[in-house]
């Protein structure tokens, strides 16, 4: 899932009045796009690229920009591209658009965006994508109905307008009021594991929160539970027990990196050890013992 990072830091802090109405921003948008009156479908001309378009005012954190796919043109390659931009459309000037979000208008710095993945630019798809306090944006959409990550690093002490490429096989999408859906992926309770059993979210132990960068942070599906899994071989802990069982039982890959898991560390809660590497294989390793096998790994940390 190719993702493109501007090296630009934010502005200062200020955030978007949701109580205004979301649109797309009717001057600003690429030369191949065409806004239906009420500015809230934005179809693309005949080529595959110049359909950027932005949203009329700043999103606050946490708030759902909420797309539905109108038309797809299956003759082009790629697909649709989100994020979210510091720079003001309307000082912006459209006739000096770049003709992609990546990588030009992310290059030009103070812009935010990836692509997203193939099974979201079918027609009907409804999906939605927001930031959260830090930094990270996440995307949902019919087909998964959970918070899957996008990408990081976004600057959140300044305003930010949602951006959208309508690009490739992307024809045409339109912006919808989330408050208006009912159900589905706007439901905000995390969606249920009927087939693992639920395990006690203790707190995790300090050097495992040190490959968090010193702060135990949620699940990135759930939002709900500590992110005490580590999946292997790639290393990330981004999943709670829970989540990181339904993941790994599906067949699906590590959220962040598209690795295969072929096992799940979950991290039991005792006396911290510094931590300098990963668990590999059965062995001993910095703070407990690790025993693998069929993604139910556990490693449990010494007591004091």
């Amino acid at each position: 899932m190719g993702i493109c990072l501007s090296q630009q830091p934010g502005v200062e802090n200020i955030d978007g009045d949701t109580s205004r109405a979301l649109f797309f921003h009717p001057i600003t948008h690429g030369s191949q796009v065409l806004l239906d009156e009420f500015h809230h479908v934005a179809e693309r001309g005949s080529s595959f690229h110049d359909g950027i378009v932005f949203t009329n005012r700043p999103i606050q954190l946490h708030e759902k920009v909420t797309l539905k796919i109108l038309k797809k043109e299956a003759r082009w390659h790629g697909g649709l591209r989100v994020g979210f931009t510091s720079m003001d459309p309307s000082k912006m000037d459209p006739g000096h658009l770049p003709p992609f979000v990546c990588p030009h208008l992310v290059m030009q710095g103070k812009t935010w965006a990836a692509v997203l993945p193939d099974q979201c630019i079918e027609e009907g798809t409804i999906l939605m994508f927001w930031v959260d306090h830090r930094g990270r944006v996440f995307f949902r959409s019919q087909q998964e109905a959970r918070n899957l990550p996008l990408l990081t690093g976004v600057p959140v002490r300044g305003r930010l307008w949602a951006v959208i490429d309508v690009y490739g096989q992307t024809k045409a999408v339109q912006l919808l009021d989330p408050t208006r859906l009912r159900g589905g992926i706007c439901d905000p309770a995390p969606a249920p594991r009927p087939s693992y059993p639920a395990r006690p979210h203790a707190p995790a132990c300090r050097d495992y929160s040190s490959l968090l960068g010193g702060d135990v942070e949620e699940c990135v599906i759930c939002c709900s539970h500590e992110a005490n899994a580590l999946l292997q071989p790639c290393g990330h802990a981004t999943l709670c027990h829970c989540c990181a069982q339904e993941v790994f039982h599906n067949n699906q890959p590590c959220p962040f990196c598209r690795e295969q898991i072929q096992d799940i560390v979950q991290v039991i809660p005792g006396a911290p050890a510094p931590v300098t590497c990963l668990p590999v294989g059965n062995q001993l390793w910095p703070g407990g013992w690790m025993e693998a096998g069929g993604g139910g790994v556990s490693a449990t940390c010494p007591s004091e």
